[in-house]
C-alpha cells in the first residue's frame, strides 16, 4: 500500500528558511518576466491555477493585476482566500470546461504540472482559458554534475511528482503539443555541488542565496532549480 503524500506546509517563513525563500522566488521571477514582455499590467486579470497557499495572488495584486486563484485542495482554497478570491478546481484535466475560453488575460501555473496525471491536456486547456499568456514554473530535471565521490547520493525527489522536464523537453511539450509559443525563459537559482553547501556552512542561508541567485545563476542559468516559461497563446 502506498504511503500518503504529505500536504504542503500551511505557512512559510522566507527569512528563516532558504527553501521557503525560494518557494516565493520562482513566483516573483515568473511574474516579473511576464511584466517585462506583456507591458503594463494594471487591470489585467490573472488566474493562478493550483494556487496552493495563495502567495501568487498576493504578489500579483501588488503588481496591479486583478488576481484570483483556484486549487483542487479545499484546504489550499481556504488558505488562499486570505489573499483574494479563490475557488475549487472541478475539472483538473480540462479547466476550460469550468472557467470558459478566453476568461482571463493571464494564467499562471507554478509547480503544479508535475503533480498532474495528464499535463498535456491540462496545459492545452490552460492555453484556452488565457487571452494572452500562460506563465509556468516546473522543477528542472537538468542539474550540475556531482563529483564522483558524491555519485552514491541520490537526488531527493518530491513524493508528489509524476512527471519532469528540462527546458528543451518542456518547450517541445508546449509548442508542438499544446498550442503555445515560448516567449522567454526565466531562471530562479542554481545550486552548485559542494560550493552551495560550503556557503551555507560558512555564511549561512544569506550567503548561499546571494551566490545561488547571483554568480552561480549567471554562470549556469539553464541549470536553475525551476524551468520558468512565458508562453504566448497562438
Amino acid at each position: 500500500m502506498s504511503e500518503p503524500i504529505h500536504h504542503l506546509p500551511k505557512q512559510i517563513d522566507e527569512s528563516a528558511d532558504k527553501n521557503h525563500f525560494y518557494e516565493t522566488l520562482w513566483k516573483r521571477v515568473g511574474l516579473e518576466l511576464l511584466i517585462k514582455h506583456a507591458g503594463p499590467c494594471a487591470g489585467m486579470t490573472l488566474l493562478d491555477y493550483g494556487c496552493g497557499r495563495g502567495e501568487t495572488i498576493g504578489i500579483a495584486k501588488e503588481l496591479g493585476f486583478e488576481a484570483s486563484g483556484a486549487d483542487i485542495d479545499p484546504e489550499c482554497v481556504a488558505l488562499s482566500s486570505s489573499y483574494g478570491q479563490a475557488m475549487t478546481i472541478e475539472e483538473p484535466h480540462d479547466p476550460a470546461a469550468q472557467f470558459g475560453r478566453k476568461s482571463f488575460d493571464i494564467v499562471s501555473c507554478f509547480h503544479v504540472l508535475e503533480h498532474i496525471d495528464r499535463p498535456k491536456e491540462t496545459l492545452t486547456s490552460l492555453g484556452k482559458i488565457a487571452r494572452q499568456y500562460v506563465i509556468v514554473a516546473i522543477p528542472n530535471l537538468r542539474s550540475l554534475p556531482k563529483p564522483r565521490f558524491m555519485m552514491h547520493e541520490s537526488n531527493p525527489v518530491n513524493e508528489g511528482h509524476l512527471h519532469g522536464w528540462d527546458h528543451a523537453h518542456f518547450r517541445n511539450l508546449a509548442e508542438r503539443h499544446c498550442g503555445l509559443r515560448l516567449v522567454a525563459w526565466g531562471h530562479d537559482h542554481v545550486r552548485v555541488p559542494i560550493l552551495s553547501g560550503l556557503a551555507s556552512k560558512v555564511g549561512g542561508d544569506s550567503l548561499a542565496i546571494r551566490l545561488e541567485t547571483g554568480p552561480f545563476l549567471k554562470l549556469f542559468k539553464f541549470h536553475s532549480t525551476s524551468v520558468i516559461a512565458l508562453l504566448e497563446v497562438i
